[in-house]
């Protein structure tokens, strides 16, 4: 059914469809809107309302957002997630990464080659061996 096929009562937004299409799905979830204000550095003040459905298919967020202007709605499909998701990891490995390297530079400054005590090192091969006999045995049953 096309837009100009619809009532003027029923929702013609594109927003409206797709929010009112995924909530109250069989297997499908989602939480009530949440608002966030953010203040920019000049005083002005824009609210975002936040909304997540979870469908089969994955997550898709409403996103509302007003401020002094007209305000505007997005919707971020489930690959937009994905990927916003896998920044965050990649950003949050880069970040760790760094930090083990400087870590590893003081203890190079300082003299200290090897962090780990022997005790550390035996619960880690004790480790090691229980998780590989795990794996051996979910292997042959």
């Amino acid at each position: 059914m096309s837009t100009s096929d619809r009532s003027s009562v029923l929702p013609t937004d594109p927003f409206d469809l797709h929010l009112s299409k995924l909530i109250g799905l069989p297997n499908g979830a989602h939480v009530q809107p949440a608002v966030v204000q953010d203040i920019d550095y000049y005083g002005n003040v824009t609210a975002y309302m936040v909304q997540t459905v979870k469908t089969d298919t994955g997550q898709t967020v409403f996103v509302t957002q007003v401020g002094a202007r007209e305000p505007k709605r997005y919707i971020l499909p489930p690959a937009v997630l994905r990927l916003i998701d896998r920044q965050r990891d990649a950003t949050t490995t880069q970040i760790r990464r760094r930090h083990g390297k400087r870590l590893a530079a003081e203890r190079a400054a300082t003299g200290d080659t090897n962090p780990f005590t022997p005790a550390m090192r035996a619960k880690a091969l004790a480790t090691r061996k229980r998780k590989a006999a795990q794996r051996a045995k979910r292997r042959t049953a």
